[in-house]
């Protein structure tokens, strides 16, 4: 991370003290190499603790170069693009010394910087953009799938994670997704051993947590998109064998969670392909997304198909 420069070193790694020259920021985007704008620090650290900064609807034409700007002394760097999102309109990273845009539109950057866990940048689309750059709102949006606009869970796998039966189950890792704990149909059933608590990942790689601390006496929770928040809680659930389904849903959005009988479970079915998702008894197209050696692979009805929507043998 090129965070903060020191004149009596020729190489520095990770964090070390400002020099007279180079402060802890303000931080941002500079685009061409003259436009900057501005990226405040937002939120909380990550779950990898890393500290976050955003710069908001940073609009962009295809070509346009951008680096990471240090404005207390104009040092500009690059580090690497998170694999989700948008980053497939960009090109470049830390090898590269920058980023270039490659498909025109409005982006929200989240630079996330440590000294131990790695720096990245994370390039969504921009949400709520009024037009031009708003890279002095930080803070504001990306607090959670309450204050996003909620999109269709169709086509989205969900997966129970945190600390199940003594064990880490996919929080820790994003690309770590256990097929036991898949919801299907809007439920899942897991036989838990005392301590384990859970909260949702989609297979794009987002998180959903609790805003408030949770009880096993607790039978429904609801859940956030964790968009950029953290200290969310994961749901505290019972020892013994759990029979969860999923009341409402929306992707980067909030997800209704509740623990019933087995029989109430047996009987329910949840299509995410409803407009509403809500509860119904019909069990509909199901669509599923794997992956096979180091490809996603998208499952529907059985039939297996690539993301670009060919049918594969």
């Amino acid at each position: 991370m090129k965070k903060i420069l020191t004149l009596c070193a020729a190489l520095v790694i990770g964090w070390v003290a400002a020099s007279a020259d180079c402060q802890d920021g303000p931080y941002g985007l500079q685009i061409n190499g003259s436009r900057v704008v501005d990226a405040p620090k937002f939120g909380d650290p990550d779950a990898q603790g890393r500290v976050q900064y955003k710069a908001s609807c940073v609009s962009l034409a295809a070509g346009d170069v951008i680096k990471l700007i240090n404005q207390s002394c104009d040092a500009t760097w690059m580090v690497d693009i998170d694999p989700y999102g948008s980053y497939q309109s960009f090109e470049g990273g830390s090898a590269a010394g920058q980023l270039t845009c490659k498909t025109a539109g409005s982006y929200d950057f989240y630079i996330k910087l440590s000294a131990s866990a790695g720096d990245l940048v994370y390039i969504g689309p921009g949400e709520n953009c009024g037009g031009g750059d708003q890279g002095g709102q930080g803070g504001q949006g990306g607090q959670g799938g309450g204050d996003e606009e909620a999109l269709s869970a169709c086509g989205h796998d969900f997966y129970a994670i945190g600390w199940i039966n003594g064990a880490d189950a996919g929080e820790a890792a994003y690309d770590k997704y256990d097929e036991q704990y898949l919801f299907v149909d809007g439920k899942l059933a897991i036989d838990c051993k005392m301590g384990s608590y859970i909260a949702i990942k989609d297979f794009d790689g987002n998180f959903y947590y609790s805003r408030n601390q949770t009880t096993i006496q607790d039978t429904k929770v609801t859940m956030d998109w964790a968009n950029g928040w953290t200290g969310g809680q994961k749901w505290a659930i019972p020892e013994g064998m759990n029979y969860i389904i999923i009341r409402k849903i929306a992707f980067k959005g909030q997800i209704e969670l509740e623990r019933v009988d087995k029989a109430a479970f047996d009987a329910y079915s949840l299509n995410l392909c409803d407009e509403d998702a809500v509860e119904t008894t019909t069990v509909n197209t199901t669509i599923r997304k794997v992956v096979e050696n180091g490809q996603v692979v998208v499952i529907k009805d059985g039939v297996r198909y690539n993301l670009l929507g060919a049918q594969l043998q």
